[in-house]
Order: C-alpha cells, then sequence, then structure tokens
C-alpha cells in the first residue's frame, strides 16, 4: 500500500493527461491486474469507446513518460494481521544535533516495514506518520523504543489509532471536482453552493 509519489514542478509542465487517460489510471489504480480488454470493457461502460489496441498504447505511453512507474497490490489488512494502523504526530523541539538527527529519524522510517507513510508539515505540527501494526502491544513496544531514540528532537508526540472507513484515491481535475461539490451541493439541499469557477 503506497501513497502516489509527488511531482516535480518541472515534470508537472512535462506532463499532460487527457480525460481518458485519466479514466484508464484510475482503472489500473483500483485494479493493476485489468487487461486491456478488461478496460475496454469498464471505458465502454462509462461511454468511452477504445479499442484494445489503443488502450495499450496508451498505457505504454503513460509508462515511458513516467507517471505510471510502477504496480502495487492491494491486500486485506485484517487477512494478513496488519489491522493496527497509527496516525502519528511529531512537534519538534531545537536541539544542537537537530539536522543529524533528523536526517536519522528520517532513514529509520525509510527502513521500518511498518512505517507506510511520512512527511515533514508545517502549522501546528512538524511530521506526521502512518504506521502499521499486527497487534496494539506490538505498536505500544515500537512507540516506546521510538520516543527512546529520538526524543530528543521530540517536544510534542501523539498517536491515535485508526478506524478505516475509506482507503484509496483516484485522479480528478479542476471540472471533476467542481461537478462533484456542486452534485453533492444539490442532494444535500444546500441553499448557497460556492460558485467555484468564478473564484478562478
Amino acid at each position: 500500500m503506497t501513497m502516489a509519489e509527488p511531482v516535480t514542478r518541472q515534470s508537472q509542465k512535462e506532463v499532460t493527461v487527457d480525460a481518458i487517460d485519466r479514466q484508464i489510471l484510475n482503472l489500473l489504480i483500483a485494479n493493476a491486474r485489468d487487461s486491456t480488454r478488461t478496460i475496454a470493457s469498464k471505458l465502454a461502460g462509462m461511454g468511452t469507446k477504445m479499442s484494445e489496441r489503443g488502450i495499450g498504447k496508451r498505457i505504454a505511453r503513460l509508462e515511458k513518460m513516467g507517471i505510471i512507474y510502477g504496480y502495487t497490490t492491494m491486500v486485506d489488512l485484517n487477512q494478513v494481521n496488519m489491522s493496527i494502523l497509527r496516525l502519528i504526530t511529531i512537534k519538534f523541539t531545537s536541539s544542537k544535533d537537530f539536522v543529524t538527527r533528523l536526517a536519522e529519524m528520517k532513514d529509520h522510517l525509510a527502513n521500518a516495514p511498518y512505517c507506510d507513510f511520512s512527511a515533514r508539515t508545517n502549522g501546528n505540527i512538524d511530521w506526521i506518520e502512518l504506521k502499521f501494526f499486527n497487534n496494539h502491544e506490538q505498536a505500544k513496544q515500537e512507540e516506546d523504543l521510538y520516543r527512546a531514540w529520538f526524543g530528543d528532537i521530540m517536544e510534542d508526540y501523539r498517536s491515535y489509532d485508526l478506524d478505516i472507513h475509506k482507503m484509496g484515491w483516484q485522479l480528478f481535475d479542476e471540472n471533476d471536482f467542481d461537478r462533484f461539490i456542486k452534485s453533492t451541493c444539490k442532494k444535500e439541499g444546500t441553499e448557497i453552493c460556492p460558485d467555484i469557477a468564478k473564484k478562478r
């Protein structure tokens, strides 16, 4: 289970995907093992008719451009005994060796098999992490050790057990976003729905 890899500003200027590319990518995100025949069938159900060969060419182009940089497998976390998900938030404290110690913490997390995501943030907290464990005892042991190892650069450390209701994402553009917001406003009977297009 991985997060989307960030794109640099330079590559963002070079990358061009259209609505059909996004449809294909979303189908592959949902199931990377879908064949071009299956994708063609699903696209047809979405109102987009395309040959298997055309789909294959688009996928090859997306791979060549580096937009598709790999394929992964989604698993049922409960069935593989990885059902404990923790969100960690950290506020750093000043330390003489802060830069070195932060680099060591990053290296530790990069190699930790239970850490799925870590990132520097701004605002009231400085760092967030997502970690998966087999059980609560294991999570508590890791937390105690982690705070002992890197507590010298932590002013505040907090952990939250998460009850996952959704795990997954899709590609979308500004028009897709606008349509979803407007349809939700209509569904919820919101009298005043922001006209996002006018704000741009």
